[in-house]
């Protein structure tokens, strides 16, 4: 199989999906407990689930529906789990505020780190040395897996503000944060601190991204878009790229610009929960707390000659109409899809 589609979420199931034919493959049992997030294994063999209180491990190739291991028990919900790029162990975070490092094998944890705050997301680093966790009270920290350091690299005092997502970007360049307010914060990845990421300081960029709660960002694989979604109903794609010749005096600090290009809209889309792109950046899928998975172009060059020319909507404004952006939807669940991810056999091969 190239390409594999897993969604999750509140109806306590996960579905894997051939993408080209919407033709859904699998559905997989998470007895207990919503699903909160997954991710497929490099290699594309394995899928790992959290949930409140659980982290389970499920063979996509086998006809069992359940789950072939479960992990030690968790206090709280657990918000965040992702693989390492060979598969050699899987990061999770949590509302206990812990963030722990998994053996597979043994399926114990083996390190962990105690944060000042509940843990709504975590973000790799792409050489595999780093955590980059976004934190309840707007805190956004990086642990260093070589020195087992942590650096606060953002914080503020106010307790009415949250960071639910965080993202670096595949270049290791800069990292996103997205909080409750639908603010979107962008920071340059520094040459000091920890994991090659700087120490205190303010974003390059601060943009009111949406009108109410924000809930995912996510670089695009090239670097040039970044999505946010949102409990306003929409996905946002915007143009992200540096500016040139813009530079402070020490020469580390570039601007960056973030350009509004499409907001992904459909009539009877909900809370947007989660995203994900392509491989190649083109398409991108958005998961909604109607229940449904839609994939959609991010570029207008993909739209149809029959595509009506005309702007978007504003982040929460109503509208009868979906997209010209809109491909396809993958509708089974029965509650809200809240975690989507994508899987390529070409870049498990790369």
């Amino acid at each position: 199989m190239d390409f594999i589609l897993a969604t999750a979420g509140y109806d306590y199931s996960i579905r894997l999906w051939e993408p080209p034919n919407v033709k859904c493959f699998k559905k997989v049992s998470h007895p207990d407990s919503q699903v909160n997030k997954i991710d497929i294994s490099p290699d594309g063999k394995h899928i790992i689930s959290a949930g409140y209180q659980q982290l389970r491990l499920y063979d996509i190739n086998s006809p069992s529906p359940y789950a072939a291991k479960t992990y030690e028990k968790f206090e709280k919900n657990v918000t965040s789990v992702g693989y390492q790029r060979f598969g050699k162990w899987v990061y999770t975070g949590g509302e206990d505020s812990l963030v722990c490092i998994w053996d597979l094998r043994t399926a114990t944890c083996q390190r962990k780190l105690k944060v000042s705050a509940p843990v709504n997301s975590v973000a790799l680093h792409p050489d595999q040395s780093a955590l980059i966790i976004g934190q309840e009270r707007l805190t956004c920290s990086v642990w260093d897996l070589r020195t087992d350091r942590e650096v606060i690299f953002h914080d503020s005092s106010r307790k009415d503000s949250n960071i639910q997502s965080i993202a670096i970007a595949r270049s290791a360049k800069y990292i996103a944060a997205l909080d409750n307010k639908g603010v979107l914060r962008v920071w340059r990845n520094g040459r000091g601190g920890s994991g090659g990421i700087f120490d205190k300081q303010p974003p390059l960029l601060t943009e009111q991204c949406h009108p109410n709660r924000g809930i995912k960002t996510v670089f695009s694989p090239d670097g040039e878009q970044i999505v946010t979604t949102s409990a306003d109903k929409t996905a946002v794609l915007w143009g992200f790229s540096e500016v040139p010749n813009n530079r402070d005096e020490g020469g580390e600090r570039a601007a960056v610009s973030l350009v509004k290009e499409h907001v992904l809209h459909h009539p009877e889309q909900k809370w947007v929960w989660d995203a994900c792109f392509t491989t190649d950046s083109k398409f991108l899928f958005t998961g909604s707390s109607d229940g449904t998975v839609r994939l959609w172009s991010t570029r207008s060059t993909e739209e149809t000659p029959s595509s009506p020319s005309r702007s978007p909507p504003s982040p929460g404004a109503t509208s009868k109409t979906h997209s010209p952006l809109f491909k396809k939807e993958y509708a089974a669940h029965q509650k809200a899809v809240v975690s989507i991810c994508f899987w390529d056999a070409e870049s498990f091969k790369n």
